[in-house]
């Protein structure tokens, strides 16, 4: 599976229907009288949107494109994001982390088991001193184990690799 980037255009249809279901869940939730349904949406929503605001602060802009697209890019897999990012950390190689990213989900997206729901939890900290993104991904797949050749600037400390969860850091 080769996946090419978004598309300006795509990007904003993606984001303008996810926009617009956003509404339409929350009239939904209003016009049935679920107030405290509706609070925590609007609550999510805007959580959401302020860990997509804080990845510009890592200075990596291909990685937090990747972040952002991901999920459109790879619908199968939901994607849940976090981040604590306090500022920029100098040392990372931008490319490293998107390439690295995108073999790992390439290697197991065709296999991904149709009947179980993948989610892949990212969790980013980011200081002057440290940058740490956390990578698990759970569900269900059929993929041999992930090889990858050596890394220049960036170090990968796997915790798990099964068909079921597959956990690492990348520092």
């Amino acid at each position: 599976m080769k996946q090419q980037p978004l598309s300006i255009i795509q990007v904003l249809r993606y984001a303008n229907h996810d926009f617009m279901n956003h509404l339409q869940v929350l009239n939904m939730n209003l016009e049935l009288g679920r107030t405290e349904e509706s609070k925590g949406i609007i609550k999510e929503i805007s959580e959401s949107y302020r860990t997509f605001s804080d990845l510009n602060k890592l200075n990596l802009p291909k990685t937090a494109e990747w972040l952002h697209t991901a999920r459109w890019r790879f619908p199968s897999i939901n994607i849940h994001l976090s981040c604590n990012i306090v500022d920029a950390n100098e040392t990372q190689n931008d490319e490293e982390i998107v390439e690295y990213l995108e073999k790992t989900i390439i290697h197991v997206y065709d296999s991904l088991d149709a009947y179980t729901e993948q989610h892949l939890f990212i969790q980013i900290e980011s200081n002057k001193e440290l940058f740490k993104l956390i990578f698990h991904l759970k569900g269900k797949w059929n993929a041999d184990v992930f090889k990858h050749e050596k890394l220049t600037k960036l170090k990968v400390q796997t915790y798990e690799e099964t068909n079921e969860s597959w956990k690492y850091e990348l520092t």
